[in-house]
């Protein structure tokens, strides 16, 4: 597992919609690598034009420069996928 959805939705289909966005609007999105609640570790999260949480890593790394180099390689990710305009659910539709 990459991230987490930093939110809740109420179904398959908004959750989908969300991610779709997110894949499109990536360069657009802020994000930085932050101590975890406790201090004992790293996470990182990518914000909204809002100021809210969209996605976060779906753990705490020990390091900073590996949960940098995860939070990069998620936006890339993303960005690749965006650029796609199409992404590859793997289902018929």
């Amino acid at each position: 597992m990459i991230a987490v959805a930093g939110r809740t939705y109420r179904d398959y289909g908004e959750c989908r919609g969300a991610f779709e966005r997110l894949c499109a609007d990536v360069t657009v999105l802020a994000g930085a690598v932050h101590h975890t609640s406790g201090g004992s570790g790293w996470v990182w999260r990518l914000r909204d034009p809002g100021g809210g949480a969209v996605a976060v890593s779906s753990r705490a790394y020990e390091r900073h420069s590996t949960c940098q180099a995860a939070y990069e390689r998620f936006r890339a990710l993303l960005a690749d996928l965006g650029t796609e305009g199409v992404i590859p659910w793997g289902d018929a539709e």
